[in-house]
């Protein structure tokens, strides 16, 4: 009964004596193996001819005589063809009457567990490199920002020193100028205001990512804090230009909309959307900014009159790299400005869109309200 459950069982089972040498297999050992019958296995002898590395069949003899049960020894065996394979060997030691020992061995295939266990430790240790890579990129951007932060910051004071100069050269504090000299100290007043405007987006937009305060204070006033210094640096161009800057549309009261010291950043986004208004507004455009509380959140505007931006390009204007070739001038930079602007909108829980107008563009801005 033993001998027909050996030869029928689905495992591959097999017995030798406790030298190596192979007395039975079945036939599911037999097929596993690859050979045409059970005697073309057994003529080979000694077990350790079925290992991809005879050594390791003595160490599993030596184990397995020394512990007398070895369960799921894994081991690297071979087909008749030379092709490997793993395998665990579950085995038990006995012995006979007359005192030899045997033993008696069920086989199973684990070469598609050992594959996947490889491509899992091979995951596991790719992950370990992307993880230590990561370190190193956060240590790196993070070394980047604060470098970023105390550039902006060191060119900021030296930039506010010269405009203050230059404001009391023109109030005529130094003695009185001709107009063309006059003339050539407000352009540079300009270009000065705009190299500060540059400095503070680079700094707020770093602290915007490092989420640490731009300003001591507690609060600061949307409209006297952010809107009117970002127009203030632009008065010589809005000059020039002779654009209007429409106060009556709802716009945005002084003193009357704190938001919290982190939200600095909105000087970026507001200075950016001005310039955007005056690029495409043109000579003699209207520019408004508004105002909606709607409770959870304040809802901004700024709009400025002409031509809506055509329909074909308005999927375009928040993407990397895109410039709108309409409107009255030609578009420089690089075309990051206001995708880089909703970048920091949304970072900071907000949205913002664009929406046309009968006779002009409008961008939108939403932002929660903060406490303090």
């Amino acid at each position: 009964m033993y001998k027909r459950f050996f030869d029928a069982a689905g495992d591959p089972r097999l017995v030798t004596r406790g030298s190596g040498m192979m007395l039975d297999i079945n036939q599911a050992g037999v097929e596993l193996f690859g050979y045409r019958c059970k005697q073309e296995l057994l003529d080979l002898g000694n077990i350790c001819a079925l290992f991809c590395d005879p050594e390791e069949g003595r160490v599993f003899q030596t184990r397995l005589e020394a512990d007398g049960c070895l369960k799921e020894f894994e081991v690297e065996l071979k087909k008749k063809d030379g092709s490997p394979f793993w395998a665990a060997i579950t085995a038990t030691l006995a012995a006979q009457d007359d005192g030899l020992h045997f033993w008696e061995g069920v086989l199973r295939d684990i070469t598609g567990f050992k594959s996947l266990q490889g491509a899992y430790l091979e995951t596991e240790k790719r992950n370990r490199e992307l993880s230590k890579s990561e370190r190193r990129i956060r240590e790196l951007n993070r070394h980047v920002l604060d470098m970023l932060m105390i550039m902006s910051h060191d060119i900021r004071g030296p930039l506010v020193s010269i405009a203050a100069t230059l404001k009391l050269l023109m109030r005529g504090s130094f003695g009185q100028m001709d107009q063309s000299v006059w003339n050539t100290v407000a352009d540079l007043m300009a270009r000065v205001r705009n190299l500060i405007g540059i400095a503070e987006d680079c700094l707020g937009s770093a602290h915007s990512i490092d989420g640490a305060l731009l300003d001591k204070k507690k609060i600061i006033d949307l409209r006297q804090d952010i809107i009117d210094p970002v127009l203030d640096e632009m008065s010589n161009e809005i000059d020039e230009r002779q654009i209007v800057i429409d106060n009556r549309l709802g716009a945005i009261p002084a003193g009357t909309i704190p938001i919290g010291s982190e939200m600095g950043w909105l000087k970026a986004v507001f200075r950016n959307l001005f310039k955007n208004a005056i690029k495409y507004g043109g000579k003699g455009c209207v520019i408004a900014f508004g105002f909606e509380d709607h409770g959870s959140f304040h809802r901004l505007n700024v709009y400025n009159s002409g031509l809506p931006i055509p329909v074909e390009h308005r999927d375009k204007l928040f993407t990397k790299f895109s410039h709108i070739d309409e409107g009255p001038e030609k578009q420089d930079g690089f075309g990051m400005g206001l995708y880089l602007i909703r970048e920091l909108v949304r970072k900071n829980e907000g949205d913002m869109w664009y929406e046309p107008r009968e006779n002009g563009s409008d961008f939108i801005l939403i932002l929660p309200k903060k406490q303090g």
